[in-house]
């Protein structure tokens, strides 16, 4: 690359209360709101694809890998993105998600989940070590543990949320939104 290139990718855009770990890499035009966690050894790479945008009070959590594939984007309103992920959504430890993808607010994807290009409803629960390729889901649905979600067909086939996951979901949406101010406050204590 030519040092003339060198800012072909953007530079990333991050609110002032946010707190984005020393030891996270993001890079490229990544869009991050305010109240939004992003913690060490998280990599936002909008390189390739992009570009991202990380929506007020969601938390990406330890490892948590998020790439996009050249020129393919999803739909928010009259603007393309490569990943999109809306407000006070939780992305756990070592989760994968690769664009074209939309997620949706107040949704959960657990640890070890992968989300390729896919569009996902507000309020879902994508549990630990699921696949999700290729996919709409809508508002409120639920993805077991390890489940491998590849065709549309099998959407409806799916469980209905259990009561204890929605409860689940709305504690960590709740709790997530003291991370921000706790990081924040602690940044000078802890050497990420």
């Amino acid at each position: 690359m030519k040092e003339s290139d060198s800012n072909v990718f953007g530079c990333p855009v991050i609110h002032a209360d946010s707190f984005v770990s020393e030891a996270a890499e993001v890079f490229g035009m990544v869009e991050i709101d305010n109240d939004v966690v992003v913690l060490p050894h998280a990599s936002i790479r909008a390189d390739e694809g992009s570009p991202f945008k990380i929506c007020k009070g969601t938390n990406i959590q330890d490892g948590v890998v998020i790439h996009g594939l050249l020129n393919k984007f999803v739909e928010v309103g009259d603007k393309q993105y490569s990943v999109y992920i809306d407000s006070h959504c939780s992305i756990a430890h070592g989760a994968l998600i690769h664009g074209p993808t939309k997620i949706g607010k107040k949704t959960f994807v657990g640890f070890g989940a992968v989300i390729h290009n896919s569009v996902i409803g507000r309020n879902c629960v994508i549990h630990h070590g699921a696949i999700v390729e290729g996919v709409t889901l809508p508002a409120n649905t639920y993805v077991p543990h390890g489940c491998i979600l590849t065709k549309q067909a099998d959407v409806a086939k799916l469980p209905v949320m259990p009561e204890n996951i929605k409860e689940f979901n709305k504690e960590v949406v709740d709790y997530n939104k003291l991370l921000c101010h706790h990081y924040k406050s602690q940044k000078f204590k802890f050497n990420f």
